[in-house]
Order: C-alpha cells, then sequence, then structure tokens
C-alpha cells in the first residue's frame, strides 16, 4: 500500500466560543478575525480553526485526521503542502513509527521540535492511522492493544455562563447529566477565582469532581495560595498554574500541595514530557493527540505509565476528527484519568461527521468501526473550508 493524494482543508467556521463565560465584545487585531481576551495573554479567534487532513491510498483506502490549528492553520497547511508530503508519496503509511520519526528527524536538527510542525506531522499521523485500522478491519483502539473500556469517562471544560452563579447552575446540570466532572477556567486574580470554586462547590455538592484551569498566570507564591484554598474545597487538580517554561517552579508546587498539578497542552513529544517526568512537576499528565498524534501518544501514554503517573487527555479547539482520535487511544490508555470535552466543537461536529460521535449518560462511547469509527461528509465540510 502505497500513500498517493494528501489533501489539506483550513476551516475557519462562523462560531466563536467564549468559553470562559465572557460577555466583553472583543477588539480583533486590525484587519484579523484575531484577538486577546482581558483575562489570558493568549491570542483567540472568532472563528472556530483547524486544520483537517485526508490522505488517499493506491488500493482505495483513505483516512482523516486533523490538526489542531486554533490560529493560523495556514502555517500547518504549508508544512503538510510544502514540506511533509512530498517526502511521504509513495510510503507505505501502516508504516506509522518510522513515518512519524521521518517527519520529526527532518527539521528537529533545526530546533522544529514542537509548536506548528508537530501540529502538521500530528495530522498526518492520525491519519494514517485511519487508514491502517481500516486496512486490518479493526479499530485503532484495537491496534493499540485495547480497548480497556467502550465508555470513557469526560469532564466538561469550560462553563459557559456570565456569573459565578449561572456558571454553577450549568455545572449543577452536567452533573445531572452524568459527566464524570467539570473545569472551571480561571486565572483571573485570587479573590475571583477562589469565589467561583466556592459557588460551584455549595451548588453541585461534595463528592463532585471539580477541576481548575489556571491559564498559566500566577506566580509561585500564588499558586501555592490558590492550591491551598483548593485543597480545603476538593478542588481535583489545578492545570496549567505557572509560566509554561517553569518546570521547577512547578515541581515546587507539586511537592507543596497536596491538590494535583495538571498540565501538557503546551507539550508535543515524550522528550518534553520527560522533563516534567523527572522533575514530578507535574501529577497528571494532558497530552493532546492532535498536538502530538496516536504514534507519539502511545510513546507519551506509555511513558507516564512507567513514571506511575495518570493520563487525561486534553482536546482544545479541534473537531471531530481529534476527537475521535482522542476516544481511540484513550480506550487503549491503561491509566486513563478522564477525557476533557468541549461542548461546543462537539456539537459542530456532528454537522459533519458520519456517523457522529456519541455521548449517552455523560460517557464517550467509543465508535465501533474500523480505522477512526467515524467518516466525514466532504460535502458538508466544505461549506465550512476557508
Amino acid at each position: 500500500m502505497k500513500v498517493t493524494k494528501i489533501d489539506t482543508f483550513v476551516i475557519k467556521a462562523p462560531t466563536h466560543d467564549r468559553f470562559g463565560g465572557q460577555t466583553s465584545k472583543p477588539n480583533p487585531f486590525r484587519g484579523s478575525d484575531y484577538y486577546q481576551e482581558a483575562e489570558w495573554r493568549e491570542f483567540y479567534s472568532r472563528l472556530t480553526e483547524t486544520l483537517l487532513i485526508r490522505v488517499e491510498t493506491d488500493e482505495g483506502l483513505y483516512g482523516w485526521g486533523e490538526s489542531q490549528a486554533p490560529l493560523v492553520p495556514e502555517v500547518a497547511k504549508d508544512i503538510v503542502d510544502r514540506l511533509l508530503t512530498p517526502a511521504l508519496l509513495g510510503c507505505d503509511p501502516r508504516e506509522t513509527s518510522v513515518l512519524w520519526d521521518r517527519m520529526y528527524h527532518s527539521m528537529n536538527v533545526r530546533g522544529q521540535i514542537s509548536g506548528f510542525m508537530l501540529d502538521a506531522i500530528s495530522g498526518i499521523d492520525i491519519a494514517f492511522w485511519d487508514i491502517k485500522g481500516k486496512a486490518a478491519g479493526v479499530s485503532i483502539a484495537s491496534l493499540l492493544g485495547g480497548p480497556f473500556c467502550n465508555r470513557l469517562p469526560i469532564y466538561v471544560s469550560g462553563l459557559r455562563a456570565a456569573t459565578a452563579e449561572l456558571r454553577a447552575e450549568l455545572a449543577e446540570r452536567y452533573f445531572a447529566d452524568g459527566f464524570a466532572g467539570v473545569k472551571m477556567f480561571q486565572g483571573k486574580g485570587f479573590q475571583e477565582d477562589i469565589a467561583e470554586a466556592k459557588t460551584i462547590r455549595q451548588k453541585v455538592g461534595n463528592g463532585k469532581r471539580i477541576f481548575s484551569d489556571l491559564f498559566w498566570r500566577y506566580t509561585l507564591p500564588e499558586a501555592e495560595r490558590i492550591g491551598r484554598a483548593y485543597e480545603e474545597l476538593a478542588i481535583e487538580w489545578i492545570e496549567a498554574p505557572l509560566s509554561p517554561e517553569d518546570i521547577r517552579g512547578h515541581a515546587k508546587l507539586a511537592e507543596a500541595l497536596q491538590v494535583a498539578i495538571a498540565v501538557g497542552e503546551p507539550l508535543r513529544t515524550r522528550y518534553q514530557f520527560l522533563d516534567w517526568f523527572e522533575a514530578r512537576a507535574l501529577d497528571i499528565a494532558q497530552p493532546d493527540v492532535a498536538r502530538c498524534g496516536i504514534t507519539e501518544g502511545k510513546r507519551i501514554s506509555d511513558l507516564a505509565s512507567a513514571w506511575h503517573l495518570p493520563v487525561a487527555y486534553h482536546t482544545g479547539v479541534s473537531l471531530g476528527v481529534s476527537i475521535a482520535a482522542t476516544w481511540q487511544l484513550s480506550a487503549a490508555t491503561a491509566d486513563l484519568y478522564i477525557i476533557e470535552h468541549q461542548p461546543p466543537e462537539f456539537e459542530l461536529s456532528a454537522l459533519f461527521l458520519v456517523p457522529p460521535l456519541e455521548i449517552v449518560h455523560g460517557q464517550a462511547v467509543l465508535p465501533d468501526g474500523p480505522g477512526l469509527g467515524i467518516d466525514v461528509n466532504t460535502d458538508s465540510l466544505h461549506r465550512l473550508v476557508s
């Protein structure tokens, strides 16, 4: 089997996910859909942006992949179109480890060991695994040695309501629907963050799993202060509390607190995660399949298992192909902790996935078809293509 064609689709859907429940009107940069939220440092888009990839073979099989690119997906597209595709035509897509390494080694000595380069590699890798599963007639989870289970625990990421009280009511509804947990999007200051956590805890009661994403906003003393308060409120983890470059600070925080430290969104490879594991700088690893691929995602989860660390897969602004890939890898992960769920992106994906992914009683239902277990309706997809 040989790769004969790789197509890329820049998606810019006219949906705007204000995942923190913000009501302020964003002020885009001149001539752009991008802007900066008042609460956080990162840039965001008024659109839902990502990159989908379709790989065809000489045997008539094809596979879908996705590179998470919430901003400028054109960059990942150019890497795929101009650099990686010419090197992959004629290769056997079932040789996933060989091809992931070949793509990675093409630029790693030049310092391209993360970011858009790895995002591009990841999207192609997911498509290769989709083909590999279809060729074998089994799911990706089965190819990876699983599944350990067919119903997967998920938590709702972000409470999209304007006030802490309304976010608490929304959290209560998610728990009533059977979801395993909810995550607050915070980093807005000590007083406001603590007040929101107290409001939600009082509303949902004890025993419900609540997580906090601090968006890399705090200093070590500030984060330790918040962590002490969250120990009292039984918040299960604080995610991204310090600067993403500060491994030593996270290590000190993890040692000082009982509440778990979760990190993974900026990391792409097992080499990057290893630095954090060796420093004991996190308690829960959060690899993102659309940023590391299935091949490297499996390597990361195996490495985490060797360090006795659970894995809670991250999903950000990405659509159904990425979600399906995440669920497949999650089902084959022995130390799976929980999976992130973004409701708006999930609902948008239902417009072009065939069959749509399912959530039943707050649990992700692993697709039972070969490969990813889903396909893409290209007619519907083209309505979202930039």
